[in-house]
């Protein structure tokens, strides 16, 4: 059994603008139960420290070790990141049934997340360092890679866009529906300010654009 300084009491936790109760039991697992008693739900680790997400409409989201460590590192050993955790969960899949889905490291270190509607996310880096993506979901499939020119690529279902360095060494967004953006020093300064990676800021301008 691990070690907790209230391992003999139940832990209540409050979560402002929720309108629930999230408990901590004595064996470090969140239990929740919405006030009409109509929903409940559970984040538990196993022996193998995965946390296991399941409540009362029949969903379970299972989260693996590997996984956590390179996404939530630390969920552990901060109760509050895995309450705000449990929250999430809570919130993405209270209005679902009977969903299932896993969250797993591959032997290449990408992400793999599958669920039981025949859907299906990987992302990770390539051989060279790259950051790939690649998504199949309600017949849809979507991709996103470097490609030989340092460009960005995206496809979705023969849809495309790409971010790519013009002649003149400015970044320029195309897409398949008529798109057409050249960036300048200061504005490409500002949006790698805000997303950090050019990766994010070609998936911003697709969610912005793509399907305009």
């Amino acid at each position: 059994m691990r070690t907790h300084i209230l391992c003999l009491f139940i832990l209540v936790i409050n979560i402002q603008g929720f309108s629930q109760k999230i408990e901590t039991d004595i064996f470090d697992d969140l239990k929740f139960e919405s006030r009409d008693k109509q929903y409940t739900a559970s984040l538990k680790r196993n022996i193998f420290d995965d946390l296991i997400f399941s409540d009362s409409r029949d969903n379970k989201i299972t989260l693996e070790n590997k996984y956590l460590h390179l996404e939530h590192q630390g969920v552990f050993e901060n109760s509050e990141e895995k309450i705000n955790l449990f929250r999430n969960l809570i919130h993405d899949y209270r209005h679902d049934e009977k969903y299932e889905q896993t969250y797993a490291v591959d032997i290449l270190d990408k992400v793999v997340i599958q669920d039981n509607r025949n859907g299906k996310v990987e992302y990770g880096k390539d051989i060279f360092g790259n950051q790939t993506y690649s998504e199949k979901s309600n017949g849809i499939e979507k991709s996103m890679k470097r490609n030989f020119q340092g460009g960005l690529d995206y496809n979705e279902n023969n849809k495309t866009a790409t971010l790519q360095k013009d002649l003149y060494n400015r970044w320029k967004y195309v897409d398949s529906s008529g798109n057409e953006f050249v960036f300048g020093d200061r504005t490409w300064n500002s949006l790698k300010g805000k997303f950090k990676t050019e990766e994010d800021i070609f998936f911003s301008l697709i969610k912005t654009f793509f399907n305009d």
